[in-house]
Formats: C-alpha cells, sequence, structure tokens
C-alpha cells in the first residue's frame, strides 16, 4: 500500500481547511439576509463580502487540494514500480523526512551498495527541480554515509512523460516507463539493452517531454 506522502498530507490540509471556509461561508449567509431584512443594510453588505471572500478562498483549496491529489498519485505510481525492484533484493524508502520544503519522495538502495534520491514529478520540470534533486542526494549522502557505501545518485523521475532517459546535470532524468531499468542499469545489476541505447542525434528530453500529453504539475 502506498505510504502517506507529502502531498497526500499536503491535500488532507488543503480539504479540511476548504471545509472551514465553507463552513464559514454557510454560517454568514443567514446573518447576511437577517440583517438585510431587518433593514441593517450596512452590516447586510459586509457580512456578505465576509461570505463571499470565504466562498472563494474555499474554492481557492480545494484547486489546491486537487493539485496535491495529482502529485499524490503520481508519487504513488513510483511507488509500485519500486516494490519490483524490492523482490529483487532492493531496500525501498519513501516520504523521508527533509530539513527543506516538502520529503524525500522515495530512496532506492541497490544491492550492489549504490543509492538512488528519487524526485516524482508528474508531467513537467525546470532547472530548479534538477538543482533541488541533485542538492537532496549530495545532503543525504553526506548525513547518511552508511546508507550509500558506494555513492547516492540523484533521480527524477516525470511520471507522465514517455521513454525518457537521460542526465542532466549529474541528474537521472528519467521517465516512469524506464525508471526500473534505469535504476538496475545505474546499480550494476542489469546491463543496457541496446535498443535503448540513445542514437547519436536522437530525441533529447525536452523533445519527448513535448510530445507527452500535456497535464498540469502539483
Amino acid at each position: 500500500m502506498p505510504s502517506f506522502s507529502f502531498p497526500r498530507r499536503q491535500q488532507s490540509r488543503r480539504l479540511r481547511r476548504a471545509a472551514g471556509c465553507a463552513v464559514a461561508t454557510i454560517t454568514l449567509a443567514p446573518g447576511t439576509i437577517l440583517a438585510a431584512v431587518a433593514g441593517r443594510l450596512v452590516l447586510a453588505l459586509l457580512l456578505a463580502v465576509a461570505a463571499f471572500g470565504c466562498a472563494v478562498r474555499s474554492w481557492w483549496w480545494v484547486r489546491l487540494a486537487g493539485r496535491s491529489r495529482i502529485g499524490a498519485r503520481s508519487e504513488d505510481e513510483v511507488q509500485r514500480a519500486l516494490a519490483m525492484l524490492e523482490r529483487e533484493g532492493w531496500q525501498i524508502r519513501h516520504s523521508l523526512r527533509w530539513a527543506g520544503r516538502g520529503d524525500i519522495d522515495s530512496v532506492a538502495f541497490a544491492p550492489t551498495g549504490i543509492g538512488f534520491v528519487i524526485e516524482t514529478k508528474t508531467s513537467r520540470f525546470d532547472p530548479e527541480h534538477v538543482e533541488r534533486t541533485a542538492e537532496m542526494a549530495s545532503r543525504l549522502q553526506a548525513r547518511r554515509r552508511s546508507w550509500f557505501p558506494n555513492g547516492a545518485r540523484p533521480v527524477l523521475c516525470v511520471v507522465r512523460a514517455h521513454q525518457v532517459q537521460q542526465t542532466e546535470a549529474a541528474v537521472l532524468v528519467v521517465s516512469l516507463d524506464r525508471l526500473v531499468m534505469a535504476l538496475r542499469i545505474a546499480a550494476g545489476t542489469r546491463s543496457q539493452p541496446l535498443f535503448l541505447s540513445p542514437p547519436p542525434g536522437g530525441a533529447t528530453t525536452e523533445d519527448r517531454l513535448r510530445q507527452s500529453a500535456p497535464a498540469q504539475s502539483p
């Protein structure tokens, strides 16, 4: 079963805030009507503005919760894919606490002593995400040297991309459909199949992402 990841916790918090704003809207509505009936128009206007503000705020939190849900589903897909490696002797951990914003989505420890610090994105990423993934891997390796006897490699998994396997700024950028095989190869537990070797002048990561179905990233 997928772990209760940071996006799941974030989704839960945002839904609670949306519910709180909705309750405030419902509470203010009768007061607005009573004030209007009593002829206290200024008070009625103020209550109406407050109710409208709470309603807009509730809608905003619901939208943010929806974005968190998309991110949580992407992490669930990565977790299910990594479960295949556990049957091969790998150790997998998810949702590790991180000093910065959020958490470390997943860490995979290969039998060969190499570790992979994995950041999950739904469909898009930018240089800041690449830099953050590299930083997390570097800091985690420095703090937990015993976990990574043969080093830790940063990995950025783009779930809704297809046939992406590229190294950018020392970060392995890979789509979900190639994640497991790419980790096996990088760890030395499986050799690189010839048909996966990138041809000279082949498509770049950006080209492949542009060919993927567009979706809003969390």
